[in-house]
């Protein structure tokens, strides 16, 4: 069988390459908006050490993985086998981010130090990763899924969604109309030729322009970026005060660690659940601990893992060398300096909707792994994290953008609610009467004002009010032209069709 030819590269590899490289390349560059507008991390070492740590760690993940699945295609004599995906993980990339780097950052003021220690710990969850790969389906034997994903909740819930969506609510006309887009497409089911985040990205970037959020002198500045960056071997940034700064983030390092590990043994069971059950976990697993550890020893905090998503590359007829056209897709922009010009045209909170989303889905995963019974235990699992993210940040004076949900918070409740299920029903009318609805309560200081018109304190919110008319405009053009009707009317179809198969079996 190992005499059979297994190609370097077949054209259904490539859409799986641009693919897969989207996916990622798409959460770097929510990185690099942080890191450069929060963080205020210079240019030098984003553009110059961090992007080719990336590219390293990339290719120690997806040329490793190749040389992995190639040799198990030839030893199976299968050269149409189809690898598993792998790339930057959103998880511990914005856990590390949120909950590692900004609290040094806001108690220290130097992004340096920041950056160092979310490479170290990057270092560390490699680390882990690797254990994790022979010690975690053991750990899945011992403590209860109710306790480990409530937990892993909490997390999602205080890092990724609390704190992206201050940053949403801080640009509103922005981010609230990025969020919107992303969430039409993503919860409505709209099918789009381009990737869901980057569409919202688009959307919100020439919100941005067009109302002066942005403007083009920091896109001309952005080509001084450009040159040829080779890696660089940054061992010295594991300094003394680096690990003790580290330490007493080592509770979240090792737990959202595990996660991933978990999220790793997920990817390889939906493999098997493919009919491919000879793939095995813990190589590919300690691969990608591998490749984070080696990374981080050139500068790369952004954590690296294997994805969900292996029936799709399945079903295009990818096959092992899509691992090695993201290598290369990573060098052209690792190596060059492009990412800056790319991140130049992309503010911050037209990308934080995304890590939303990423936290809701996190959060809502929780529920799906664990019987209904086990619930009350989930919730409880998540509070304590949830709780010292909100004491540390209201101890700081922080999360503006979160204060605009206080005046109102119950109205504001209900209206959030009340529109995403109108958008999961893809109700476009009902969506545009809320939003309608949420202007009034706005302009009349009900919502996101401290007082009401026309009383002392009162506030007009002009940003809300614009981005709350603008869905509205928008919702009510989906309602007229019956946005998406048909492909939700299938989707409804196929629900009810697969509740009557259920119910016949009983």
């Amino acid at each position: 069988m190992e005499n059979v030819k297994i190609p370097f590269f077949k054209k259904s590899d490539l859409d799986a390459s641009i693919g897969v490289f989207f996916d990622g390349f798409s959460k770097v560059i929510v990185a690099i908006a942080i890191l450069v507008g929060t963080f205020q991390l210079d240019n030098a070492t984003v553009f110059g050490t961090m992007m080719p740590g990336v590219l390293v760690s990339v290719i120690v993940l997806n040329g490793g993985l190749w040389l992995y699945y190639r040799h198990i295609a030839k030893q199976r004599g299968d050269a149409g086998l189809t690898a598993i995906p792998a790339g930057l993980q959103a998880g511990r990339m914005f856990i590390w981010l949120y909950s590692i780097m900004l609290p040094v950052f806001n108690s220290t003021g130097d992004a340096m130090m920041a950056f160092k220690v979310g490479v170290f710990a990057h270092f560390i969850g490699g680390a882990v990763f690797v254990i994790g790969a022979f010690v975690v389906p053991k750990l899945l034997k011992i403590v209860p899924a109710g306790a480990l994903f409530g937990s892993l909740a909490g997390g999602a819930m205080a890092f990724l969604i609390l704190q992206s969506l201050d940053g949403v609510l801080k640009m509103p006309l922005v981010g609230w109309i990025s969020l919107i887009v992303l969430f039409v497409i993503y919860l409505g089911k709209v099918n789009t030729k381009l990737p869901a985040a980057l569409i919202a990205i688009v959307v919100g970037a020439v919100i941005a322009f067009a109302t002066g959020a942005m403007g083009f002198g920091a896109v001309a500045d952005s080509f001084q970026n450009v040159g040829f960056y080779l890696p660089k071997f940054t061992f010295g940034i594991f300094s003394p005060d680096v690990m003790s700064a580290t330490i007493p983030f080592l509770p979240i390092i090792i737990v959202f660690s595990i996660n991933e590990v978990i999220t790793g043994i997920q990817a390889v069971e939906q493999a098997k659940e493919c009919g491919d059950t000879f793939f095995t976990t813990t190589k590919p697993l300690v691969i990608s601990g591998v490749a984070s550890m080696v990374g981080a020893l050139f500068g790369s905090p952004l954590a690296v893992g294997l994805y969900w998503g292996y029936p799709g590359w399945k079903k295009m007829n990818s096959g092992t060398g899509y691992h090695l056209g993201i290598v290369i897709l990573y060098a052209l922009v690792g190596l060059t300096g492009l990412t800056a010009i790319i991140n130049a045209f992309i503010p911050e909170a037209t990308v934080l909707p995304i890590l939303v989303f990423v936290g809701i889905s996190s959060y809502a995963q929780a529920f799906d792994v664990v019987k209904s019974k086990y619930y009350p235990a989930v919730i409880m699992a998540s509070v304590p994290v949830a709780v010292e993210f909100i004491i540390n940040n209201v101890a700081e004076g922080g999360l503006a953008g979160l204060a605009m949900y206080k005046p109102g918070s119950a109205f504001i409740g209900l209206i959030v609610g009340c529109l995403f299920v109108f958008i999961i029903d893809n109700n476009w009318r009902n969506a545009a009467v809320t939003s309608v609805i949420a202007v009034g309560l706005t302009a009349i200081g009900m919502i996101h004002s401290p007082s009401i018109v026309l009383t002392e304190g009162y506030v007009f919110e002009t940003n809300f009010i614009i981005a709350y008319a603008i869905c509205a405009v928008g919702f009510l053009i989906m309602h007229l032209i019956k946005f998406n009707h048909k492909a939700h009317e299938a989707d409804l179809e196929a629900e009810r069709q697969a509740e009557l198969s259920q119910a016949k079996q009983f």
